[in-house]
């Protein structure tokens, strides 16, 4: 079973514009709400490639009721503490006609430690051995790097593979962890190794650098430019199919999805990949930050080019 964890989940409030201009007014042309958060859009891409996930986490509040409405429309086992007290955050994500994106997010309700020690408790209970537990999102709304290292611990004692995507500290201190995978971005890596990744070899090197303080697997996103991983033991260049992009929100998010898929599908290494990647690129062509269609995904995995480079 795969178990996604989500802190700090949210609605995304999606405003597309002809184009996004500075100091003037900016007309929105269509607007649309959806869950935001990387362990929800992970349990929700879960079901649309015909994997059911439990989904834990925290909301608040009406925001919270209504994260809780949407994600019950699809085959997702919901375990997340409910409060009253607070509101579970938006974040605002502007789309324009040229595929640029811009995400503001808030920073969410602070926990306190009541409901830290509420939530690790409840976790304790959710994961098995076998499992596979992705640890993703925002954690901006606790004080320190503790949790999402607790539940870590929690599922290396409990017998279970750990997938952790997160940035800054947060991904820092989780590598010394030993996660099963982790999936940053050039620029999430690049601060990671502490240095500019300007080259192939630069990014080859770093993943062999992550790879050795603790990583097992590595998938290391670059946008349209497709990616590059570390997976059991073999390092891979992975190009993109071309597609019209609407919102990259969420792209990431869809990549780890189809990582996590390919794994407990048992899929080859190359299929996992190709899998994933064309989730990534369904999801591009979608308006919203989460979701694509199952239908084009299958046929972009042609389209995929998965390269083995010498590691």
């Amino acid at each position: 079973m795969v178990v996604t964890v989500t802190i700090n989940p949210a609605m995304d409030l999606v405003m597309a514009l002809d184009r996004f201009r500075l100091n003037v007014t900016n007309r929105v042309q269509r607007k649309m709400c959806c869950v935001g958060g990387k362990g929800t859009h992970v349990s929700i891409n879960l079901s649309l490639m015909g994997i059911r996930s439990k989904a834990a986490g925290v909301v608040m509040g009406v925001t919270g009721d209504e994260i809780l409405k949407r994600l019950s429309q699809y085959d997702i086992d919901l375990r997340f503490i409910r409060l009253d007290e607070g509101n579970s955050r938006t974040n605002y994500v502007l789309t324009d006609g040229d595929g640029n994106c811009t995400l503001i997010s808030e920073k969410g309700e602070m926990m306190d430690q009541t409901v830290i020690d509420q939530f690790v408790s409840h976790y304790s209970t959710l994961v098995e051995r076998g499992d596979m537990v992705v640890i993703s999102g925002d954690a901006s709304n606790q004080k320190d790097t503790g949790l999402q290292e607790k539940l870590m611990d929690i599922a290396a004692e409990k017998g279970a593979r750990f997938c952790l995507d997160a940035s800054g500290v947060h991904l820092e201190a989780g590598i010394r962890k030993r996660p099963f995978l982790i999936k940053p971005n050039l620029d999430e890596l690049s601060c990671l190794c502490g240095r500019e990744l300007s080259t192939e070899a630069d990014i080859i090197s770093a993943l062999r650098e992550v790879n050795e303080n603790g990583a097992e697997n590595i998938i290391a996103s670059c946008g349209g430019d497709g990616s590059y991983a570390l997976l059991d033991g073999r390092l891979y260049r992975i190009l993109s199919p071309e597609v019209a992009v609407k919102n990259t929100v969420g792209c990431g998010d869809a990549l780890l999805s189809g990582i996590v898929a390919g794994y407990e599908m048992k899929l080859s290494t190359v299929d996992i990949l190709k899998k994933a990647t064309a989730a990534a690129a369904a999801t591009a062509m979608n308006e919203a930050t989460v979701g694509f269609d199952p239908e084009i995904a299958a046929r972009l995995e042609a389209e995929v080019t998965v390269k083995e480079l010498v590691f």
